[in-house]
């Protein structure tokens, strides 16, 4: 049996109506309640019982959305009876960063994609398409609250374009131009790391950022921040001589020129 006493334990934040970001090991999740059920958009990687911890905050029958598949988001996945991803995050979601024991992974996956929309009763969450840090990423419209739910693709830390070269910052390009098309219908943005919720003006920023290194303006090859020590050994990323971080109004992108 896993030995639990080094895993954080799970704290809570309700920081909209019927709103909470659940704080664990990994990435955050949130935990949006409807009249009828519970979506957790993101697991998390905690081998404590994230269910049993949701079931602090609401009774209702909850289930898991992932923004992709990334084990510090999909670790926690099996604790719930419905998981749902998109068919490209599948590959990744039950491949542990660390020892696997300990992590409940006989669990069923559901697919979804661009366009299908979860009703959680007086509240429905639009499932968009936004693949670039992974090629499963999808962003979640939470129309009622007006939340737009980003995962990997959008924070205020860095996003990771490691896959790709240019082609990657493109794509994640294309993605941000998507969601701006989508502008009036959200307030504020929730990614999966770094400080929650952001101003949809890092839209616009990511858009300037990739324009100029599509232009050919090479970012640093100092790729370290604060949130992102690529430079220790014990970091699961191990910096490249061919990684640049490129900044602009707040934003960071860290992508690979080979």
């Amino acid at each position: 049996m896993a030995d639990l006493s080094q895993e954080r334990i799970f704290t809570a934040r309700k920081f909209h109506e019927s709103t909470w970001v659940i704080t664990g090991r990994g990435c955050e999740c949130y935990l949006l309640i409807g009249e009828n059920k519970a979506m957790l958009v993101d697991a998390g990687q905690s081998r404590r019982n994230l269910r049993e911890f949701v079931q602090t905050i609401t009774d209702l029958p909850a289930f898991v959305v992932n923004t992709h598949g990334h084990f510090d988001h999909t670790g926690g996945n099996g604790w719930f009876d419905e998981v749902y991803m998109h068919a490209n995050a599948v590959r990744d979601a039950k491949r542990a960063f660390d020892d696997p024991d300990g992590y409940p992974l006989d669990y069923d996956i559901q697919t979804v994609a661009q366009g299908h929309v979860f009703d959680l009763g007086g509240r429905t969450v639009e499932v968009i398409e936004i693949p670039a840090h992974s090629p499963g990423s999808i962003a979640l419209l939470d129309r009622e609250c007006r939340m737009l739910f980003t995962g990997d693709e959008l924070e205020s830390g860095q996003v990771l374009l490691l896959r790709g070269g240019k082609e990657v910052v493109a794509q994640h390009r294309e993605n941000m131009l998507k969601l701006k098309r989508r502008k009036d219908e959200f307030d504020s943005i929730c990614p999966a790391h770094n400080g929650t919720p952001i101003h949809p003006s890092y839209i616009d920023a990511f858009i300037e950022n990739d324009s100029r290194v599509l232009a050919g303006q090479e970012g640093s090859a100092d790729c370290a921040s604060p949130t992102f020590d690529c430079y220790n050994p014990a970091s699961p990323f191990k910096g490249k001589p061919s990684w640049r971080r490129s900044t602009y109004a707040g934003s960071a992108i860290v992508y690979d020129l080979a």
